[in-house]
């Protein structure tokens, strides 16, 4: 007899029997690919191939995968693990780089060579043993332009399958193409394709597409035989913008597996692996959810239909990349994100359920992943609930640190979200910034968001100049450079979300960037707090346009102008705003604080006084400034022209009080690069034909002349005491007597000076345009040290200062260094984020740059 526990037992048996005839009566759902997930990673330091010649650096199929290196080797993995199998070593001497790796029919394929240079080596090798097949020396020219009239091929130079190797031996017209055989590596065809047709090719396992547009012909698209280069299948296809000179625009994709993606003007088009139509754009912007594996054709954007309903694969929005195929029983397009950024991900290739990216430096292997559909697959699986309104991010009272009034507008963003993904909060008045706000995604989970997060802010760190002072794990803002100038960015992540900041103010997305943090880490990381930045003493000023024009601090307030125009006094001990003023025009030479004056010259052809206390104006006058201002005993000095764009330049004195005219003097032959004034009791200028000048201060007559060097150089000046420092842009370097102009003494650096020198403390520092900082004796004009910064920038702008026996100098690489001022030797070098552009000032505890970025910044001396 059954005790009661036994009954409970058995009725909850029998339940748990009925449970599981029901559940196997019930029809399962169906697995669908859900997601990429990370197979294996390597370092990738061969880039993706240069745009010369179109050649892969990697290569898959179903045995190996084939990674070149920077040394010259080829790295041979197993496809599924990763595992290094073996490597193939870089050629003897004369060793040269690799351009290029195919894998087909067991067969490796490595070209080498230089872009300069026509012919390339071509090795064949067996995959399995590594044993080289053959070799052979084929010609692949450099890239010339076609001549008028004439077609262009774009695409690979070399494109390997598995029935041959085709070489399209230049680049433009007459297009002689040539067929290898894989295994030997023998010449098998040649042919000359037709004159006046724009062609692009790309390449499956088996064949060579080829897109091409022919004068007075519609675009076709056509496969070739890679063994005989006889040609193949071939459709015409119609295009809505087919201007009659030079073709539309095209573009070719195509996989292993033979799927084909055409763009040719407006339209595209799919072709499956038979040759078959697939899908029109139309059609197959439908994107939908994978419901089974397809290989991908590419990498990059989530595609979307673009206003004209032509298929857009750049929208930049959401954050990822998606590997996106085409369903050929559907015509649809299917994608799934990847854990990089869109522009950061390209396609190597693909096998079976696996597919091959690179990225962020690296070479990932993703396998795909199946289960149940829990999402939209467009967002990650995430439901769209998920995604938070972007207009609740900030608030009116955040916006209030702008001005009060401001109003958000929601973005029209994808219909499958039930809150808008962006927002623009717009100012009460129209001189306002508009601030934009945008949820970039939202991952699974919170170590997903951070290292796509991450990804991300190495792109961007490589792309612009960053904030140094206040980027953290999960934060970085920043500064793009547009077409219409500056404007500011920051980029967050706070558990699974990642929201991006953008404004034309800098100053707004630097005010406003740490009440979005607090807010977001307030709703997913509750009880966490957002970290204060970690900077030594001193402070960051931001404008909205590069600052080339070294500030000037008096009476405590920094003075600065921006490339937007804009007049600025700050605290130098807090840089807090004392106050703004608009000139009107761009703002690029130095300006001048006298007497309780702001003297400032806009490219506008205006020249204005500003009381320094106010920066209300006192006076302003029309006058073509064309080089830095200067200033003494109640005078100003400037460059000017008749026109702006006139070659002939003057000097000219200007009473300080009034704006008046006082005198001009105009120096012999054109002056297209005015070289700065010393203003004194003898006012000292230099010019663009190797002389330098002495000007009597009252008159501006003159009282001496000195060639410093040759006819069209352009000469520099800096004064010590009675003794003015002259170089040249050959390097020659004078000590002059400032009253008589008589030599001290002559000397001569290795480099082409092109700034202004300092001279202090006994010796004299100059700078030349390849970023090395020279040392001199005053005295003697003895060469004492040297001191070179490594790197290229283009505008590279050399200046210096000297304080409390450091010399603050401004390197190539974009550092300020402070150097020991007798010895050259680094005590210190300062992260600015972005390359000065200014001389230091010094001034009491700080020193103080002006950056390209726009930043005006502090830093302790």
């Amino acid at each position: 007899m059954l005790t009661v526990p036994g009954r409970r037992a058995v009725a909850i048996l029998l339940v748990a029997v009925l449970t599981v005839c029901s559940s196997a009566d019930a029809p399962r759902l169906p697995l669908v690919p859900v997601e990429w997930r990370v197979a294996w990673s390597a370092p990738a330091d061969a880039g993706t191939g240069g745009p010369l010649f179109e050649t892969p650096r990697y290569a898959v199929s179903d045995r190996a995968v084939a990674m070149a290196t920077r040394q010259g080797t080829v790295r041979i993995h197993d496809p599924r693990t990763g595992e290094l199998r073996r490597t193939v070593p870089a050629d003897p001497a004369p060793a040269a780089p690799v351009t290029g790796v195919w894998i087909a029919a067991g067969t490796l394929v490595v070209s080498r060579g230089t872009p300069d240079v026509a012919a390339h080596a071509l090795t064949g090798l067996d995959l399995a043993t590594g044993t080289t097949l053959w070799r052979r020396t084929i010609t692949v020219s450099t890239h010339r332009p076609p001549a008028i009239g004439g077609g262009v091929y774009v695409g690979p130079r070399i494109m390997v399958t598995e029935r041959g190797i085709v070489v399209f031996g230049r680049p433009a017209e007459p297009f002689d193409l040539q067929a290898l055989d894989l295994r030997t590596g023998a010449t098998t065809a040649r042919a000359t394709y037709p004159r006046g047709c724009h062609l692009r090719g790309a390449a499956t396992a088996r064949s060579v597409t080829l897109l091409s547009f022919c004068a007075g012909d519609q675009a076709r698209l056509a496969s070739m035989d890679p063994r005989t280069l006889r040609p193949g299948r071939a459709r015409l296809l119609s295009s809505l913008a087919s201007p009659p000179a030079g073709g539309p625009p095209m573009t070719l994709t195509a996989n292993a597996d033979g799927f084909v993606h055409a763009s040719v003007g407006e339209e595209d088009f799919f072709y499956g692996p038979d040759g078959r139509p697939a899908a029109t754009a139309s059609q197959a912007v439908r994107v939908t959810d994978p419901t089974r594996w397809s290989p991908p054709l590419f990498a990059g954007s989530y595609p979307v239909a673009a206003g004209d309903g032509a298929l857009s694969l750049d929208s930049g929005w959401p954050l990822p990349a998606y590997l996106t195929s085409l369903d050929p029983a559907t015509g649809r397009l299917a994608a799934l994100p990847l854990d990089l950024p869109a522009p950061s991900a390209s396609l190597v290739g693909a096998i079976r359920d696996m597919a091959f990216v690179y990225g962020d430096g690296r070479l990932t292997a993703y396998r795909l992943g199946y289960g149940l559909s829990h999402g939209s697959a467009r967002f990650g699986g995430v439901p769209a609930s998920a995604w938070p309104d972007a207009c609740a991010l900030l608030t009116g009272r955040d916006l209030s640190v702008l001005a009060d009034g401001y109003r958000a507008e929601p973005g029209q963003d994808d219909p499958a979200l039930p809150n808008p993904a962006s927002c623009d909060w717009i100012p009460p008045t129209d001189d306002g910034a508009v601030v934009s706000l945008s949820v970039e995604w939202v991952s699974p989970s919170s170590a997903a968001a951070r290292k796509l997060f991450t990804a991300e802010a190495g792109a961007v760190k490589a792309a612009n100049d960053v904030d140094l002072t206040t980027q953290r794990p999960d934060f970085l803002t920043y500064t793009v450079a547009g077409t219409n100038g500056l404007h500011g960015a920051t980029i967050v992540n706070a558990g699974p979300v990642i929201v991006r900041l953008t404004s034309t103010s800098r100053q707004a997305v630097r005010l406003l960037s740490p009440l979005l943090l607090d807010n977001l880490l307030a709703r997913y990381q509750p009880g966490a707090r957002a970290p204060g930045p970690v900077r030594e003493r001193g402070w960051i000023h931001a404008t909205d346009a590069a600052v080339r024009a070294e500030p000037v601090v008096a009476g405590g307030v920094v003075y600065a102008t921006s490339g937007d125009g804009t007049v600025s006094a700050l605290d130098a001990a807090t840089g807090g705003v004392r106050w703004t003023f608009r000139t009107g025009g761009p703002v690029r030479f130095d300006h001048v604080v006298m007497d309780g004056t702001v003297f400032v010259a806009n490219t506008s052809g205006r020249l204005m006084a500003l009381d320094a206390a106010t920066g209300r104006p006192r006076w302003s006058r029309r006058l073509h400034v064309a080089g830095d201002l200067a200033g003494a005993a109640g005078r100003l000095y400037v460059w000017t022209r008749s026109r702006a764009w006139s070659p002939n330049a003057e000097v000219v004195a200007i009473d300080a009080a009034s704006g008046r005219r006082a005198w001009a003097f105009r120096p012999e032959g054109h002056v297209l690069n005015p070289s700065p004034v010393l203003a004194g009791d003898v006012v000292h200028v230099g010019s663009d034909n190797g002389m330098v000048y002495a000007l009597a201060a009252a008159s501006g007559a003159p009282k001496w002349r000195f060639r410093a060097g040759g006819a069209r150089d352009r000469t520099f000046l800096a004064r010590a005491g009675g003794v003015v420092y002259a170089a040249s842009a050959d390097g020659e370097v004078h000590a002059l007597e400032a009253d008589s102009g008589k030599a001290r003494w002559s000397s001569e650096i290795a480099g082409s000076v092109g700034f202004r020198p300092v001279a202090a403390g006994g010796a004299v520092y100059l700078g030349s345009r390849d970023g090395t900082t020279y040392a001199l004796n005053a005295a003697s004009g003895t060469r004492l040290w040297s001191f070179r910064t490594e790197g290229e920038r283009a505008g590279y702008r050399w200046g210096a200062a000297v304080a409390s026996g450091l010399l603050y100098t401004t390197g190539v690489d974009g550092t300020l260094h402070a150097l020991d001022a007798a010895t050259g030797t680094v005590r210190r070098s300062f992260r600015t984020g972005a390359p000065v552009e200014t001389s230091p000032v010094v001034a009491g505890a700080f020193v103080y740059v002006g950056s390209s970025n726009g930043d005006v910044q502090a830093f302790p001396a």
